[in-house]
């Protein structure tokens, strides 16, 4: 007895990633959802800031970062460059960042 190919008409399974993706690009989400999981990885990236500090919201480019006490303010001022580097290689343009007591 021969066997059948059987063959899908579905073609080749497509990643969930790329479904999802394709789906918030269509949707006109992607871009917030881009940004929000971006802002998320913070803590992540900068360690030595996320107990004090916080990414709070992106507006126009400009970054807000909420410090718990004003005292932190200027050690977060010296990882300006490096956190506006890291979102920028990220693919989050971010023009500027406003550091606000929380």
């Amino acid at each position: 007895m021969r066997e059948k190919e059987v063959k899908s008409s579905f073609g080749k399974p497509t990643p969930l990633g790329e479904v999802l993706e394709s789906f918030l690009k269509k949707e006109g989400l992607f871009s917030p959802v881009h940004t929000f999981i971006l802002l998320s990885r913070f803590g992540e990236w900068f360690p030595q800031l996320a107990d004090f500090c916080r990414p709070g919201k992106l507006r126009e480019g400009v970054l807000y970062l909420e410090v718990d006490d004003p005292l932190w303010t200027l050690e977060v001022k010296k990882c300006i460059p490096d956190i506006i580097q890291r979102f920028q290689e990220e693919g989050l343009e971010i023009k500027k960042i406003k550091i606000q007591c929380h």
